[in-house]
């Protein structure tokens, strides 16, 4: 079970890989109960997505019964927290970066948490409306390319790798997430 303490202090380590700084990944539980337990990520993060897509069904953004929106999302939701960990297995080995993957998925694990903790609020005031649509794109647009500038520095130090590679795993990363965002919306 996850405590408090390895969730900050996860959280923690998060926050240095955010600033660019290596030594965030000394913070991490890399063990095999550390890599279990950071899937508990996608539970911290679930109520603010809940709240988005509460927000996209009120607002009609989808014309289906409110049970196939929700068990659409949700299977999705699961899906994308499991989906890039499973290729990555492969991913790792033919990168001969197998050591590295428990610490690598782990720190991606909890950096989704602060991904989410920037994007969601953001996402979730555009659907309100409370941001003008052009300061909305504009913020989206920031929030986005710093979210992969991380996505990218977790992958070089955690995977230890080269900047080009890095990049590759991301755009992987990135593509999966659209192509399972894609398959969602094609069920409604």
């Amino acid at each position: 079970m996850l405590t408090a303490r390895e969730a900050a202090t996860s959280l923690y380590g998060a926050y240095r890989l955010a600033r660019f700084d290596a030594g965030g990944m000394t913070f991490f539980n890399i063990t095999l109960e550390g890599f279990w337990r950071s899937f508990y990520a996608a539970v911290i993060i679930a109520p603010l997505f809940a709240v988005l897509l509460f927000m996209r069904f009120a607002a009609g953004e989808v014309a289906v019964h409110p049970m196939r929106f929700a068990f659409v999302e949700v299977i999705a939701y699961v899906i994308s927290w499991v989906a890039f960990p499973l290729i990555m297995v492969t991913m790792a080995k033919m990168l001969d970066r197998e050591k590295h993957y428990l610490g690598y998925i782990t720190a991606y694990n909890w950096a989704s948490v602060l991904q989410n903790g920037v994007y969601l609020p953001l996402a979730i005031m555009m659907m309100a409306g409370i941001l003008p649509e052009q300061a909305a794109n504009f913020f989206g647009l920031v929030v986005f390319a710093l979210i992969l500038a991380y996505a990218w520095f977790v992958t070089r130090v955690a995977l230890d790798v080269s900047a080009i590679v890095a990049a590759g795993v991301v755009i992987l990363d990135l593509l999966l997430s659209v192509f399972i965002s894609a398959s969602a919306e094609e069920m409604f």
